[in-house]
């Protein structure tokens, strides 16, 4: 498949609904908002003794799980082919949910909400960040923006009903609701997605799989990468989590809507700038789009967050913040492809989404902690954000330069 064999459109754009829905059926609804209504619930209705650090640590156990596993789902899509594996995440997916409604207790909850939707979505992510490169190279970037909104869309969206189907229905009851849509939505979701292998794909896939790749270890460029990749996520959740704290000590006695809304801005925002950032990547280069949304993200915490202490302040920030924020999900794939070519994108995808992980598992709890520890400090935990994601931009200069020395070329 030659850059000219590309459709850049067609039945792409089919295909790039149906990741859409995957990302917003799965990725989506453990993020944020979603979790942060079933964790509001789990604490008033359900477990009201149990301490926060295992909410949490329910709420964040999804995404370790995938970035821990992502990688060896890549490297077995991309030897495989990736329609099986999206098959079984979307089953694994719907027994999750479904088992979820059922549980009474804890440990079980730790078991359908983390392990089994954590591996479904290890299956699932990194195959539908991948396949916008087979059918799109001038809009490659834009496409894959599009599929990895959904994420934030599904987020958003589903903490608004879900709120209020658990209020009027009860929880077991709302996750067979939400069990029956995804049934229905990920079988049209399946059905609309189609493989374009490479050529050649058929004697790469015979061969052996390599799990140690060591020329992209031995490889500067892929640790400027992921040294990038590893910073960000550590300064990316603390606003993320904390919000609708910061939002209840600034702005006391809000009606609950209200309290609540600066994080559904936010996600709505990310989806936003999560499509618009692929819009930029297909124009001004990947690596220089990765760049300058991580930088803005540090600085928005830098000049923004740690100034505002009203409610249109923040909701101000939420939306400024939301944008730039999430942009870095949207450009692993494409990062990857302007570096390394599409050959091994999905193993890639997953292996730089891997360095991830201890931001996802410490980071929010981190910035917890040194709000605590400075006795709710706001400004402290708003500049260690900011710092950590401006120190993630500043390792990527380095890959940008030694892949293209010119400062203002395409990249």
């Amino acid at each position: 498949m030659t850059d000219e064999d590309v459709p850049d459109g067609g039945r792409g754009w089919i295909v790039i609904l149906g990741c859409f829905i995957f990302s917003t059926a799965t990725v989506g609804w453990p993020c944020v908002p979603a979790w942060g209504v079933t964790e509001e619930y789990f604490r008033t209705h359900m477990f009201p003794g149990t301490a926060d650090s295992v909410l949490t640590a329910l709420g964040s156990l999804s995404s370790v799980i995938m970035t821990l596993i992502g990688i060896v789902a890549g490297k077995l899509a991309d030897r495989y082919g990736y329609k099986p594996f999206l098959a079984a995440g979307a089953l694994l997916w719907i027994a999750s949910m479904l088992a979820s409604a059922f549980c009474t207790t804890i440990w079980q909850f730790f078991i359908t909400m983390g392990l089994m939707q954590g591996i479904a979505d290890a299956l699932i992510f990194p195959v539908i960040v991948a396949l916008p490169a087979q059918w799109f190279k001038r809009y490659q970037g834009f496409a894959t923006g599009i599929v990895v909104a959904g994420s934030s869309i599904g987020g958003a969206i589903a903490s608004l009903i879900y709120r209020e189907m658990l209020s009027a229905v009860g929880l077991r009851k709302s996750l067979a609701i939400f069990t029956a849509i995804d049934v229905v939505s990920l079988a049209a979701a399946y059905l609309m997605i189609e493989e374009r292998p490479s050529p050649g794909n058929d004697e790469r896939r015979k061969a052996d799989i390599v799990w140690f790749d060591a020329e992209c270890f031995r490889d500067p460029v892929f640790w400027s990468v992921a040294g990038c990749f590893f910073f960000v996520v550590f300064g990316y959740l603390g606003p993320v989590f904390l919000i609708p704290t910061f939002t209840a000590e600034k702005v006391p006695n809000l009606r609950e809507l209200l309290a609540a809304l600066p994080l559904v801005v936010l996600n709505l925002s990310a989806a936003l700038g999560r499509t618009l950032v692929g819009f930029a990547a297909d124009l001004f280069g990947p690596v220089n789009s990765l760049l300058v949304a991580i930088t803005l993200s540090g600085l928005t915490q830098l000049v923004v967050w740690m100034f505002v202490s009203t409610y249109g302040g923040i909701m101000v920030f939420a939306a400024l913040y939301g944008f730039f924020c999430g942009c870095f999900v949207s450009l692993v794939s494409a990062v990857v492809v302007r570096i390394y070519g599409a050959d091994r994108l999905a193993g890639l995808s997953g292996l730089l989404l891997l360095f991830n992980t201890p931001g996802y598992a410490a980071g929010a709890p981190l910035a917890g902690a040194i709000l605590g520890a400075t006795g709710n400090n706001w400004r402290v935990v708003a500049g260690y954000g900011g710092a950590v994601q401006i120190v993630g931009a500043l390792c990527l200069v380095y890959a940008r330069l030694k892949r293209e020395p010119r400062v203002f070329a395409a990249y």
